[in-house]
C-alpha cells in the first residue's frame, strides 16, 4: 500500500497546489503580472516538493546501509528488514544475508523484493555456489536465459505471485476509486466549482490507477511466462 499512498500524495500536490495558489490570486482579484509571478510561484513548489521527496528516499536508502553496517548478525539483519519499509532496503538487506549465511528461503526472498537484474545475478550466484548435480545444471540453464534476455538490462520483476498481488491490488482500487467518485457525483452538482475539481481529481486518479495496473499486468504475464526458463 505505501505505494498507492505515494501515488495519492503526488496527485493530490499536483492538483492541490495550482487550485490554492490560483483560487487566492483569483480572490483577492490580482492582476495579470501577479497571475505570471503565481504560476513561478507554483513551478517552484513543486519542484521543491518532488525534490525533497526524492532526496528522502535517496537519505532513506543510506541510512539502511549504515544500519546494515552496524548489524553484527544475520537475526539482526532480519530484524531490520522488517522493520524498513522500502522494497529496495528490503533486498539491500537480504543481499547481506545470503553473503553471511545462505539459505533458498533469503534468496527467494530476494527474488520477491529485488527489481535489480544485478541482485538477480546474485541470486542465481548464490543457488549455483551451494548446489550440486542436476539442480546444479538446471540452474545454469536457468542463470544463461536470465543472460540473455535480461543481461543488458537494469530493472526486472521476476516474482510472478507478487506481481499478481500487486496487479490485483491496483486493478482493485481503480474499481473502488471508481464507484466513490460515481457514488459523490450527484452531491458535486449542486457547487459548479466543487465539480469541475472534484471531476479534474477523478479524470487524473482514474487514469494514473488505470496506467499503474496495466503496468503491473504486463510484469505479471512477463513473470508468468518467464518462470519457466528463468
Amino acid at each position: 500500500m505505501r505505494s498507492v499512498v505515494k501515488l495519492l500524495a503526488y496527485i493530490l500536490l499536483a492538483v492541490l497546489v495550482p487550485s490554492l495558489v490560483m483560487g487566492a490570486v483569483s480572490f483577492f482579484g490580482a492582476s495579470n503580472i501577479i497571475v505570471i509571478i503565481s504560476q513561478f510561484v507554483i513551478m517552484l513548489i513543486m519542484v521543491f516538493a518532488f525534490t525533497k521527496s526524492f532526496d528522502y528516499m535517496r537519505r532513506y536508502e543510506k541510512k539502511t546501509m549504515e544500519m546494515m553496517g552496524r548489524a553484527k548478525s544475520v537475526e539482526e539483519l532480519r530484524k531490520l528488514r522488517e522493520e524498513r519499509l522500502s522494497y529496495k532496503s528490503k533486498a539491500m538487506i537480504t543481499n547481506e544475508i545470503l553473503n553471511r549465511e545462505f539459505s533458498e528461503e533469503e534468496a527467494e526472498k530476494l527474488k520477491k523484493y529485488t527489481n535489480s537484474t544485478e541482485d538477480m545475478k546474485h541470486y542465481y550466484s548464490a543457488l549455483i555456489s551451494n548446489s550440486s548435480g542436476k539442480k546444479r545444471e538446471e540452474l545454469k540453464i536457468r542463470r544463461d536465459n536470465f543472460k540473455k534476455k535480461y543481461g543488458n538490462k537494469a530493472r526486472i520483476y521476476p516474482d510472478f505471485r507478487e506481481n499478481l498481488k500487486t496487479c490485483g491490488k491496483w486493478i482493485g482500487l481503480f474499481f473502488l476509486l471508481a464507484i466513490f467518485f460515481a457514488s459523490i457525483k450527484s452531491r458535486a452538482f449542486g457547487n459548479p466549482g466543487f465539480a469541475i475539481f472534484i471531476y479534474i481529481i477523478q479524470i487524473i486518479m482514474l487514469a494514473s490507477f488505470m496506467i499503474n495496473a496495466i503496468i503491473w499486468l504486463i510484469r505479471c504475464v512477463i513473470s508468468f511466462w518467464d518462470r519457466k526458463f528463468i
